[in-house]
């Protein structure tokens, strides 16, 4: 019974770390603080040949890259910066990393009476991070004026990224531009 009671224990414990880790999105950006950014009003997208080489098929393909672009742009428009292929100010470009990652938690009881128990137990955890980067360059010398990127705890059983977690992701990234100068 007592086992029976500290193996629920531990999975409602797993369960919960899961569940709490998988819905943050933590969100970064840095920029040139040399450059202003206010000039910027057009963008492009940096030529399709310029972008990630296709190391992994599973996230670089024609639906994610679709996904992605269709999101920059929904944002992009929100702040009233259109898309111009021919006189653009600066260029968008993104990256797409997933790495494997593993968490150690030690065991969530504190103390036991019985010297059997009182022996620490760790537990090791795997699981998959992702992180989308988005590059706005300067169109005319291509150097990186401003940089945003999410990271977010990957649904392992859905290996690809999703319709819905792209445009969050995108949104959040993009809330950071232009910067607020403080």
């Amino acid at each position: 019974m007592k086992t029976k009671l500290i193996s629920l224990l531990v999975t409602i414990c797993i369960l919960l770390l899961l569940n709490n880790c998988s819905n943050q999105i933590r969100v970064r950006s840095d920029y040139d603080r040399d450059v202003n950014l206010s000039v910027y009003k057009k963008y492009a997208w940096l030529p399709y040949r310029e972008i990630e080489s296709k190391n992994n098929p599973l996230l670089y393909n024609e639906l994610t890259d679709k996904r992605i672009r269709r999101a920059v742009e929904l944002q992009f428009q929100a702040k009233g910066i259109p898309l111009d292929e021919e006189n653009p100010d600066f260029r968008v470009h993104y990256h797409i990393i997933v790495e494997n990652r593993s968490s150690v938690q030690p065991s969530p009881y504190g103390y036991y009476y019985s010297p059997y128990w009182m022996r620490s137990q760790m537990y090791v955890y795997q699981y998959q991070e992702g992180t989308l980067i988005i590059d706005l360059m300067d169109a005319k010398n291509n150097n990186l004026i401003w940089r945003g990127w999410a990271t977010e705890v990957l649904n392992n059983e859905v290996p690809e990224l999703t319709e819905k977690e792209i445009a969050e992701s995108v949104y959040e990234i993009l809330t950071e531009f232009p910067p607020k100068h403080k």
